[in-house]
């Protein structure tokens, strides 16, 4: 599995903060408004499965460790 870099991470996350204070203002057409909005719901929804995957390597390779190779 390839992981994300910590400073690409973080540049991640502060976009989807960015995102979420509404960048275009309320001037901005609706459509693009419209735009912005799901590309920053997308953003939470994979980084939200990203930390999904993380953990639940994590906790496998932690099981893997303890294992005795008994079936």
């Amino acid at each position: 599995m390839t992981q994300l870099h910590t400073a690409r991470l973080t540049e991640i996350r502060d976009l989807v903060t960015l995102l979420a204070a509404d960048p275009a203002g309320p001037e901005a057409p609706a459509d693009q408004r419209a735009l912005l909005a799901r590309c920053r719901t997308a953003l939470v929804d994979v980084l939200a499965d990203r930390d999904d995957l993380a953990r639940s390597a994590a906790e496998t390779a932690e099981e893997l460790t303890m294992w005795t190779g008994a079936l």
